[in-house]
């Protein structure tokens, strides 16, 4: 049986709750009394779920909250240096993730504000998330407001996670001891409320980033990029979401009134010219103010394992030429850019294998910028350069005071840092074994625990890894884990050295090209030089050379004396060796041998390029750096059959 109306007032009157305290707390308190049974003031602590129930939940939403990790870690400086416990829950009220004070925390985790613990209404009486979840509204339940008595030292700001779709998802709770200043109060509020409409907007922008997103603004120079005021529509112009706050400015009730409606009706103009600049709203809204439609970043198209930009004609031809110009006409490059566009938006891990030098950096970068996650960070660590006692809080990172030396506020660790982007491991192979055991588990589980903390973070990775060295081989000899080269290579791409590649002799002349502000060019002799040589040091080796080359040069050809003298000295062994192999046969009788010992490096070179181009005369000419009609001739000056 219920209470009248009277008695709820005389029970809230003696608990501390009158008619000065917000409805919503007053409707919380009644349904505490009414419907749960529940006697105030008494301890009323939340239950708490075992860590497989936890992570359960967690993995039901974190697959929409890890497009707002970056919000979440301001809301982690924020309450590590101010005194604040930052909780995130879910809709049945169970805490997921917690950022708190380290100073406060055991105090904090003694009343139970923990990852794990539940706290609707029907279990712990009004509060914060409890309430927030049971009315749909951002709240501050403030000391005696609490219905348990546990709780009457806090002040609790929390704010209602919405979906893209419009359902409420979970609650953001910011708690503090509670303190007579209520100023404190509404700057907890307010932050609350900003970071749960940043935290929507990129779910939102996440959710829908197969169609077109516009945001809605009060001018019309606003970076759209951090407006959390959005609406999507279809191709056709159809509007199929919108967030809390575009509803608000809009002054629109329900999302209901807005979905199906056309962009035309809307902006007053067609999808295709939206698309184009900021346009001026004609919605017939209660503002007096004007309000502008303004375009985002394009949209892009979903795949079957993942979604993949959708680019105009040029952007999507300056994306595939971006790994075509690095492959060049060599056919096991122009294999691997052919692999490479198809793998590089599934999520699976790449391997680069090649001598140093072959530029394996170079191909990761170009497959991060060629992917959809081309916006997101690109972090390098180089596992050979750093030492054995630092990588792994390089990798992991750490938490405030974890060990002595450590950085004040913590720091976050290359893994971290690259969620959502591309985290490139170069030479992996020289990886300490106790080190790959962590990332090995980390690559499995999508999460990772810093030093010094608790509680997981979940990741968006994609990793890239490269190394020179033959990781199979370690395999055998146990300095590799067996398991973590299948995780990291689920794609090997081998990178072919300088001397192997079949449009050598075009490459150096792109390099010229692209290493001077000046036309430059290279005489015959100092060309047959660079293409002869063995390159021990690969394309970076190359690139020293010619910077070397264009310092010496006084003129616009660069001559055999502007080469560094280690060149030099491996031409003069060559000639040696093709006199001596000179002298010791004879030549043909229907193949004339060509006087000069330029004329033979030339012919040499010719062959040689024929040959791995199976004799194709068009594809030698252009591994070759010249016309067909040229090579033709040399082919017949120089008696090659």
């Amino acid at each position: 049986m219920g209470t009248d109306n009277s008695s709820h007032s005389q029970l809230m009157h003696h608990q501390g709750v009158g008619s000065a305290s917000p409805p919503a707390i007053r409707g919380s308190w009644a349904r505490c009394i009414d419907q749960y049974r529940l006697e105030p003031g008494r301890d009323l602590l939340p239950p708490r779920l075992s860590d497989a129930e936890v992570k359960q939940h967690r993995h039901e939403l974190d697959s929409l909250l890890h497009a707002a990790e970056p919000v979440f870690q301001r809301l982690s400086r924020f309450g590590g240096g101010n005194g604040y416990c930052v909780l995130v829950t879910n809709r049945q009220g169970v805490v997921l993730r917690q950022y708190i004070d380290p100073q406060q925390g055991r105090e904090l985790a003694e009343k139970e504000l923990s990852v794990g613990t539940v706290w609707t209404e029907n279990l712990v009486g009004t509060n914060g998330v409890g309430t927030c979840l049971a009315t749909g509204e951002a709240l501050t339940v403030h000391a005696a407001e609490h219905f348990g008595r546990e709780l009457r030292n806090f002040s609790c700001s929390t704010a209602p996670l919405i979906s893209p779709h419009g359902d409420m998802i979970g609650a953001l709770d910011i708690s503090t001891f509670a303190q007579e200043n209520r100023t404190l109060v509404g700057l907890a509020q307010n932050l609350v409320c900003d970071s749960a409409d940043q935290i929507e907007a990129a779910m939102f922008r996440y959710s829908f980033r197969a169609v077109h997103v516009f945001a809605v603004a009060n001018h019309s120079q606003v970076s759209s990029e951090h407006c959390t005021a959005l609406l999507a529509c279809n191709d056709s112009g159809t509007l199929i979401g919108a967030t809390t706050q575009a509803l608000m400015l809009l002054g629109v009730a329900e999302r209901a009134l807005l979905m199906g409606q056309n962009l035309c009706s809307l902006a007053g103009v067609a999808l295709d010219r939206a698309l184009l600049k900021p346009n001026e709203l004609e919605w017939a809204s209660g503002s007096t103010a004007p309000l502008w439609l303004v375009p985002t970043a394009p949209k892009v198209v979903k795949t079957q394992d993942s979604s993949v930009p959708a680019r105009t004609p040029e952007t999507d031809h300056e994306s595939t030429s971006l790994l075509d110009r690095l492959a060049g006409s060599d056919h096991r490059l122009r294999r691997n850019a052919h692999i490479s566009r198809r793998v590089i938006n599934r999520n699976i891990n790449i391997l680069l294998q090649g001598e140093t030098g072959t530029g394996k950096e170079v191909w990761a970068k170009a497959l991060h910028e060629s992917s959809h996650r081309r916006d997101k960070p690109f972090v390098t660590l180089n596992c050979a350069a750093i030492p054995e006692s630092l990588i792994e809080s390089e990798l992991f990172g750490y938490s405030a005071g974890t060990f002595t030396g450590a950085l004040k506020g913590g720091k976050v660790g290359k893994v971290q840092a690259s969620s959502g982007g591309t985290l490139f491991l170069d030479e992996i192979g020289d990886m300490p074994l106790a080190l790959q055991a962590r990332l090995l588990r980390v690559l499995a589980e999508g999460e990772i625990t810093p030093l010094g903390e608790v509680q997981p973070v979940p990741l968006d990775l994609h990793v890239i890894s490269a190394t020179h060295r033959d990781l199979r081989q370690l395999v055998q000899e146990g300095q590799f884990r067996e398991d973590l080269f299948y995780r990291i290579s689920g794609v090997a791409l081998e990178l072919p050295g300088l001397r192997q590649r079949a449009d050598k002799a075009a490459l150096i002349s792109q390099l010229v090209s692209e290493l001077s502000d000046k036309a430059i060019e290279l005489d015959a002799q100092a060309f047959d030089v660079l293409a002869q040589y063995g390159w021990p040091g690969n394309i970076r080796q190359l690139k020293s050379v010619l910077e070397f080359a264009l310092c010496m040069c006084d003129s616009n050809v660069i001559r055999v004396e502007d080469l560094p003298e280690e060149l030099m000295q491996s031409e003069l062994q060559i000639q040696r060796q093709q006199r001596s192999h000179l002298s010791e046969t004879q030549p043909l009788r229907h193949e004339p041998v060509v006087a000069g010992m330029a004329s033979e490096q030339e012919r040499n070179r010719i062959l040689g390029a024929l040959e791995e181009n199976r004799w194709v005369v068009s594809r030698a000419a252009t591994a070759l750096g010249m016309s067909r009609s040229t090579l033709h001739r040399k082919i017949k000056k120089l008696g090659i059959r």
